[in-house]
């Protein structure tokens, strides 16, 4: 009896010992907001983004694709209807988009907007991030056999608004109680402290040191956080580029024989965008040279790197500290260049 009470005790004891090391722990880190930090495995508490961002008053997704002026498909760039909002606005038109992730391929897509989006005097988005462009567009061909023709078309989807996509500040949300979450804190927190605040920690979120703390209001705004599939495309060879821009191509003639204006809006990535500040970390610009191709093939693409580049050096947080997306600076920019590059005001 005394020796299942003493068991009894030793458990309980150990139980509550877990507890409040995980809920002390918890509230270290600060509540989850950015997708880098919760798959890094990094506390917000250090990359948590600190200053007030612009707000932006972000409209609805238009639902009628087939009256719509503006058609967009993009990823979680486009996910926020930030950057949409501010181009309709600025063109008088309204935009309908959709995500990659409604469709089984592109060529679904491609066939919706040809039974149902009235191509003709209008003026067709495709947003992808830098680091997508291969998976994208690397085979639309493989899809050859959708089964889309015929269906009723896909409606526009909800513009997403959460932690990751920020209007304004970063507060609110509970403790993370995660305890993977909170061991892959344990952990790095152990390997930063034994290779030093020089060493560039690997993962899926990479965590490297910067030049210079200008750029991010966190706590560590000595340090940036990216993908690691930013580093995958030193390893791209030239006929992937050049299999992607023919595909790209392909789109754009097929939208253009229906009546359609075709932009490929490229999002740089993060790493991209502040590779001249990245310690340890070879300054390679993969954006440039696919641009300066996909423009001799004569995709119509809009470049973003230069515009980004220029704003980081004065506006603070441009890309999130603990998150791969811009913050609504950038949205912001987004939305401005994709309407000069679209030209004067029309109305639908």
């Amino acid at each position: 009896m005394s020796y299942d009470r003493n068991y009894l005790l030793y458990f309980s004891g150990s139980l509550a010992l877990g507890l409040a090391l995980i809920f002390s722990a918890a509230f270290y880190a600060e509540p989850l907001k950015g997708d880098l930090t919760r798959v890094g495995g990094w506390t917000e508490r250090d990359f948590g983004w600190r200053e007030p961002l612009p707000v932006i008053d972000v409209d609805p997704n238009f639902e009628d694709m087939g009256s719509a002026g503006i058609l967009v498909l993009g990823d979680s760039f486009s996910m926020a209807n930030m950057w949409q909002s501010l181009l309709g606005r600025a063109q008088g038109r309204t935009v309908a988009s959709h995500n990659y992730e409604q469709f089984a391929c592109i060529e679904q897509w491609l066939e919706m907007l040809e039974a149902h989006g009235n191509l003709a005097g209008k003026t067709v988005i495709v947003e992808v991030l830098e680091r997508f462009l291969a998976i994208r567009f690397g085979d639309t061909g493989a899809c050859r056999k959708s089964k889309s023709r015929g269906k009723g078309p896909i409606k526009p989807f909800e513009a997403l608004m959460h932690g990751e996509m920020p209007t304004s500040l970063r507060t609110g949300g509970n403790p993370p109680t995660d305890v993977v979450y909170l061991l892959k804190i344990l952990k790095n927190e152990m390997l930063t402290a034994i290779r030093g605040p020089q060493a560039v920690m690997p993962g899926v979120a990479v965590n490297a040191p910067l030049s210079s703390s200008r750029f991010f209001s966190n706590r560590r705004s000595d340090r940036i956080l990216y993908y690691f599939e930013d580093d995958a495309e030193a390893n791209w060879m030239p006929e992937q580029i050049e299999k992607v821009s023919e595909s790209i191509l392909r789109i754009q003639r097929r939208i253009e024989a229906a009546g359609g204006r075709f932009l490929l809006l490229l999002v740089p990535n993060k790493s991209t965008v502040y590779s001249d500040f990245i310690v340890g970390r070879p300054n390679v610009d993969h954006y440039s040279p696919i641009v300066r191709q996909f423009q001799k093939a004569g995709v119509a693409v809009i470049d973003l790197l230069k515009p980004f580049r220029e704003r980081i050096e004065n506006e603070v947080d441009f890309y999130l500290p603990d998150d791969t997306h811009v913050g609504t600076r950038g949205y912001q920019i987004m939305g401005e260049t994709v309407s000069a590059r679209m030209g004067p005001k029309t109305v639908n």
